[in-house]
């Protein structure tokens, strides 16, 4: 008996070291306690060694060989092995996960060993005082000299690639035919190959020879768009051409309307829609599916622009070229045609100058004179010049307002007079009663002696806008001088103004 109740003794010890043992992995209890003294049943002792076996079991690490061990719910659960660069990250009500560490704009990340190195991608770019931009990622630097600023470059209709009789506006965003001939103008981003959507706003398209559309480099300005294989157009009434042929017929154009144009440059097709209306006018058609497509794949160079001509006055369109610019929307898969506006530095110039100290001055000109008394002139009908030798440089838009004002008068009798008018011009400045030089502007302005017998004084004022100087090329102007009748003409006390707009 002493026997057995050492054995149960032993056993019970054993039970308690390995429960506390346990404690190394999960809590573990047995179903039967044994006391000193107390006769060990069979059924006991084995409720006791399964309940141990289960605990040991439970306790064993899970998962495959160095995995990180996690509470699975009052078992072990192992997550991972880890990979280089992984760690466990928490996920909130869910157990925690391995993961790696995602780079940021301007940080790289790199992976290694029992390792993780985090980097930005490059320090600031250019030298000291260079501001910076974001560059797809990285920095770019942009080194600003004296009296330049930061302003933006995008998507336009091209300063160059234009015809001499079509003016361009709003940032080159929108242009504008000034007369019946061909005026034609492109884009200033061009696509070689794959997907892209742009739109042409505001059009005014009414004549049969105008049109929308794209080209080439080698787009002919001197014929509609579409007359040979460098160009597509859109006519006002639908029709589609390209290399001298009716293509296809889209919807008719509207003044004011919007042209939606989906472009896809590598299969050579594309798609025309009028204020978000069918495409290519069919309800078949669809970009997405590349359907109906009008086709245009001999066209001379794979380099495309967005293109427009004019064979009327006042023909104009607006480009919108990036996304942010749209009135319709984009098929899908179809990018805009050019990105957003890029940062660049430049010089202040044109209607102003920005100084190196931040202060930014008007670059117009103005000028104020009174001259003598010029000598006046006996020839009746021809205007003489009176060599008062006004001047002004513009140095900003080039319209300028000339204004002139004075007395004149004729020494002759009752129906005589003088007539006076404003000229301009470059070069040398006429002298008194030199003949006619320079270009007349404004209205020629009368005075006749009604009345008297004696000369009469009459005042004049004459004025006169020229929109189109050259800043930095100095002009002369003047008043050409006229008699009526006889006699001989003359003006005095004249006040001569300059004033560039």
């Amino acid at each position: 008996m002493r026997q057995q109740l050492g054995k149960s003794v032993t056993f019970a010890a054993f039970i308690a070291a390995l429960s506390l043992a346990g404690g190394a992995y999960a809590q573990c209890s047995v179903p039967y306690q044994l006391n000193n003294g107390q006769v060990a049943d069979a059924t006991q002792v084995m409720g006791d060694m399964n309940a141990l076996a289960d605990c040991v079991d439970d306790g064993a690490p899970a998962g495959a060989a160095n995995s990180v061990q996690v509470n699975g719910g009052g078992t072990l659960a192992g997550v991972g092995p880890l990979t280089d660069g992984q760690l466990l990250i928490g996920s909130s009500g869910n157990a925690p996960q391995a993961s790696t560490l995602t780079a940021g704009p301007g940080v790289t990340i790199t992976n290694g060993p029992a390792s993780i190195t985090i980097s930005s991608q490059g320090g600031p770019a250019g030298p000291s005082g260079t501001v910076q931009v974001n560059n797809a990622g990285s920095f770019a630097g942009l080194q600003l000299s004296d009296g330049m600023i930061i302003t933006g470059v995008g998507a336009s209709f091209s300063a160059t690639a234009k015809s001499s009789n079509l003016t361009l506006s709003d940032g080159n965003l929108v242009a504008t035919s000034t007369n019946a001939s061909y005026a034609a103008v492109l884009g200033s981003n061009s696509q070689s190959s794959g997907k892209f959507y742009f739109e042409f706003q505001n059009v005014r398209i009414t004549d049969s020879n105008s049109g929308i559309g794209l080209g080439t480099a080698g787009t002919n300005f001197a014929s509609y768009l579409g007359a040979n294989a460098q160009s597509v157009g859109l006519e006002p009434n639908g029709g589609v051409w390209f290399n001298g042929h009716q293509v296809g017929t889209a919807s008719a154009v509207p003044v004011g309307a919007t042209v939606s144009i989906a472009l896809d440059v590598t299969n050579k097709l594309i798609w025309f829609r009028t204020n978000s209306g069918l495409w290519n006018n069919s309800s078949a058609a669809n970009p997405v599916t590349a359907v109906g497509g009008f086709p245009f794949s001999t066209i001379g160079s794979s380099v495309l622009y967005p293109a427009a001509i004019w064979r009327e006055a006042l023909g104009t369109t607006q480009i919108a070229m990036t996304s942010a610019s749209w009135i319709s929307v984009a098929p899908s898969g179809f990018g805009p045609w050019a990105p957003p506006s890029t940062p660049t530095a430049v010089n202040v110039s044109g209607a102003a100058t920005l100084s190196n100290d931040g202060t930014l001055t008007s670059n117009a000109r103005a000028a104020q004179s009174t001259p003598n008394n010029p000598t006046g002139t006996t020839s009746v009908g021809t205007q003489t010049m009176q060599g008062l030798a006004g001047s002004i440089t513009p140095g900003a838009s080039g319209r300028v307002l000339f204004m002139a004002s004075g007395d004149g008068f004729n020494t002759a009798a009752i129906g005589q007079g003088f007539i006076v008018q404003l000229r301009y011009g470059t070069g040398a400045t006429p002298a008194n009663g030199s003949a006619m030089a320079g270009t007349p502007i404004g209205g020629a302005v009368k005075g006749v002696t009604a009345v008297v017998s004696s000369a009469q004084q009459i005042p004049f004022a004459v004025q006169a806008l020229v929109p189109n100087l050259t800043p930095g090329t100095a002009y002369w102007f003047d008043l050409g001088l006229a008699a009526i009748g006889g006699g001989t003409a003359a003006i005095e006390n004249v006040s001569l103004t300059a004033v560039e707009m």
